[in-house]
């Protein structure tokens, strides 16, 4: 329909004054705790429940185009300053600082909502078509772009090749060609099925199984998963390499969860897998684990907040029965000054499995208290107990990827933060094992500093002196990262490992790492990857070059 000249001058002056505030697009992720974080934003910046958030990590002196996806969540709580969103899937374990923003869906609408509130002050409003049948027929036909986070497909897929020279047994070098895959695909053909996570394998390889380097263990961290999260829907799904998202204490299993909600805050579920990171607590290769759980959820991440896990999990290992245990996992907190979390397995001895013992036995155990007075300073205490022996893979201690279980018994530590960039951290306690004639101090210390001024790179340094059911030990490690341009980034890390142990041959292990990312153009580039590996029971180099293909946004 047409309107007058006069009239149309008159709304574009009333548009352009009533123009709402400038809003934030990014917030920050300012707490994390089990399945949920808790966001900056609320609903003075329009953020309502429902909304979907989207969580991205970008790591000081990387380049934006590296930012690496992190999780998806769904808003289910909103305060003034600050919403609660519950996770629906993850490929990295959210942290304070990660960077949020609202799907494309969810920021027009609250675009859309501004404006129509900013409207609400005026007599008059005109639009040029609306109510016009005629152009509402029309208007139906009209295609329509997708959703943003509809059927997105992004990440980075690699070619790689290996060699492993062997310092001890030349004769035993050898190569291999494998594929890395990262990979974040949204909302599949318009489902609610995501698709993400980082895939490391062998495609062609004449290594034998004794020569499994330092590299490698830790590319057997990753995790990948599809994953299914609709908000109108009390299902949740979970297809992969992945953390069981009410019970992560469990480590990642390859396999499968299934969960539902049985009231706003129950939820039922069950998982099943194989237990392959060799980073877990209790780690054996051909392990099988299948288990049912029960999630109880309650409270606002404004004020008091609690949510606990319990569960009953079966193992064997090549399919002989190995355990049969509870676990329990609680989280509590009071905004973000408190937070209380703890875990807890416990071991049924069945006669004819366990040879006689009957009973219930705790088997693992852990605590900590958090207290954060200030925004740049925390405090927390620790209890940490193992009956047994843990047995991931010691090689890994240096890496600095086993410090939670480095501490046997009760500990404390600080984190500090003096000025903007530069993380301090310790933590001292007493080792208590069995048979102990003295007590031993276990230490930790690190220094972290983002971006070091003038030189503009960031430096990691770490050491810990440990006395642990395992053995007892130390190590020192130092990394650097420096960017050179927003095309080739570099980084190196170096470190010493001492370990006393009767369950292991390595004594002594030194370790350098390099590593260059070199952007060839808008979607090709390089990778290049040494690591030099010195010890008792290895020696060896190992060297890697990658050559990928990044594609989507």
């Amino acid at each position: 329909m047409r309107v007058p000249l006069v009239s149309c001058l008159t709304a574009f002056a009333f548009a352009a004054w009533a123009q709402p505030p400038e809003h934030r697009t990014v917030f920050s992720v300012r707490y994390v705790a089990q399945g949920a974080i808790y966001i900056d934003a609320g609903t003075a910046e329009g953020i309502a429940p429902g909304m979907v958030i989207e969580i991205t990590r970008h790591e000081a002196g990387a380049a934006i185009v590296d930012r690496q996806p992190v999780a998806t969540a769904v808003v289910t709580a909103v305060a003034t300053a600050s919403a609660v969103c519950e996770i629906q899937s993850q490929s990295l374990e959210p942290a304070k600082g990660d960077e949020a923003r609202l799907s494309a869906a969810d920021e027009m609408n609250r675009v859309r909502t501004e404006v129509n509130q900013s409207r609400r002050h005026y007599l008059q409003v005109l639009e040029f078509s609306d109510g016009d049948p005629l152009d509402d027929e029309m208007r139906e036909y009209v295609p329509r772009p997708p959703l943003e986070e509809v059927n997105r497909l992004r990440g980075r897929i690699a070619f790689e090749r290996t060699a492993i020279i062997d310092h001890d047994s030349p004769a035993a070098s050898s190569s291999e060609n494998g594929m890395v895959i990262r990979i974040d695909w949204s909302r599949i053909e318009g489902s609610y099925w995501t698709l993400t996570g980082y895939w490391r394998g062998s495609l062609t390889s004449n290594q034998s199984a004794s020569q499994t380097t330092l590299l490698d263990l830790m590319n057997r961290t990753y995790q990948i998963g599809l994953f299914y999260a609709n908000p109108l829907s009390p299902w949740k799904f979970g297809i992969g390499r992945l953390i069981l998202p009410w019970a992560s204490s469990l480590g990642a299993i390859d396999g499968g969860y299934a969960a539902r909600k049985i009231s706003r805050k129950v939820t039922l579920g069950m998982f099943a897998g194989t237990n392959p990171d060799p980073t877990q607590w209790n780690y054996a290769p051909n392990r099988q684990t299948s288990g049912v759980f029960v999630n109880y959820e309650t409270g606002s991440y404004d004020g008091a907040h609690w949510s606990s896990t319990a569960g009953i999990a079966f193992s064997r290992v090549n399919w002989r029965p190995e355990r049969q245990y509870i676990f329990i996992e609680n989280n509590y907190s009071i905004g973000r000054t408190f937070s209380i979390f703890q875990t807890a397995q416990a071991d049924y001895r069945d006669p004819k499995l366990m040879n006689g013992a009957t009973g219930a036995q705790l088997s693992q155990s852990f605590i900590t208290i958090r207290y954060t007075p200030r925004k740049r300073v925390s405090f927390d205490v620790s209890d940490n107990y193992f009956r047994g022996v843990p047995t991931f893979d010691q090689r890994l201690i240096g890496t600095g990827l086993l410090d939670q279980y480095l501490f046997t018994g009760i500990s404390g530590g600080v984190r500090f933060e003096p000025i903007d960039n530069l993380l301090i951290t310790a933590n001292l306690g007493n080792s208590r094992r069995n048979g102990d004639t003295s007590h031993a101090v276990n230490q930790a210390y690190g220094i972290t500093w983002k971006r070091l001024p003038v030189l503009d790179l960031r430096l990691n340094l770490r050491y810990n002196s440990y006395s642990s059911s395992f053995g007892t030990g130390s190590y020192e490690s130092a990394g650097i990262t420096r960017e050179l341009s927003d095309a080739l980034r570099l980084q190196f890390e170096a470190g010493i490992q001492n370990t006393q142990s009767t369950y292991s041959s390595q004594t002594r292990a030194r370790f350098f790492n390099s590593m260059i990312d070199w952007q060839l153009g808008r979607h090709y580039f390089v990778m290049g990857n040494w690591l030099s590996y010195r010890g008792l029971a290895q020696n060896y180099d190992q060297i890697s070059i990658s050559l990928g293909y990044r594609f989507g946004k």
